[in-house]
């Protein structure tokens, strides 16, 4: 089951869960008590971090990166054939890498975070802000920047920067040969394409700055499919 950032070692959500407004839950042991079958819990996006090792871009990479884009924005690492997840199970948390000094509050209580300016509730936030229309969507708003908006526009645009210095801090500590950036975030991926690419070109550090950037659209099945990965990894390869 992927969820939140749940904690490896008693298989719970820890304290960094804030979509669902959990803490501290001890999920594996809550469904154990109902659901008489293993239970493996795990983060979502490091889930489909193990399915696209197996079934897509990652494929013949020894090390890449899969970044998130979306409500939230998440990092799966595999370095060396390998899904890094630290301790805690919290490493590659490429969203709240301080980007922007003076930038906005992110609900983990640092300001300036890549998910305090490029998740795409921020994007609906500052769209709003910007143009005083309260009811917006994100559709409304990618629309309108697609129909040449510049104010919605330098939001994106804004968003893309941010994002592209998450991309090249992790490619600078980390070294991938390839980083692909997915999530229904990419939907808007026409509007900051650009600034990701050049962000990251010019500040990835040497060699870093060749890694091979891939920007596509996640289909909502795979999300799915990251779970099925997870459970089969659990069942039959780690145990």
């Amino acid at each position: 089951m992927p969820v939140g950032e749940p904690d490896r070692k008693v298989a719970a959500l820890d304290d960094v869960s804030p979509f669902l407004h959990w803490r501290d839950v001890p999920l594996a042991d809550l469904l154990a008590e109902k659901i008489d079958l293993e239970i493996t819990v795990d983060n979502d996006v490091k889930a489909i971090t193990v399915a696209e090792r197996w079934f897509g871009d990652g494929i013949g990479a020894d090390s890449f990166a899969l970044v998130t884009l979306g409500t939230g924005i998440g990092c799966g690492l595999v370095v060396h054939g390998r899904v890094v997840t630290g301790s805690h199970g919290v490493a590659g948390e490429i969203g709240h890498i301080p980007v922007f000094g003076d930038g906005p509050l992110c609900h983990c209580g640092a300001t300036g975070c890549v998910e305090a300016i490029a998740s795409t509730d921020v994007i609906v936030d500052q769209a709003r802000t910007t143009t005083g229309e309260r009811d917006l969507t994100i559709d409304e708003v990618i629309t309108g920047a697609r129909m040449g908006d510049e104010a919605l526009r330098r939001v994106f645009a804004r968003a893309g920067v941010a994002i592209g210095r998450g991309l090249a801090a992790m490619a600078n500590l980390v070294g991938p040969e390839r980083i692909i950036v997915s999530g229904e975030g990419l939907g808007a991926y026409d509007l900051f394409t650009d600034e990701i690419r050049e962000t990251f070109g010019t500040q990835a550090f040497g060699a870093a700055a060749h890694c091979e950037l891939i920007l596509r659209p996640l289909p909502f099945e795979e999300w799915a499919r990251g779970a099925a990965a997870i459970a089969v990894q659990t069942l039959f390869i780690t145990s």
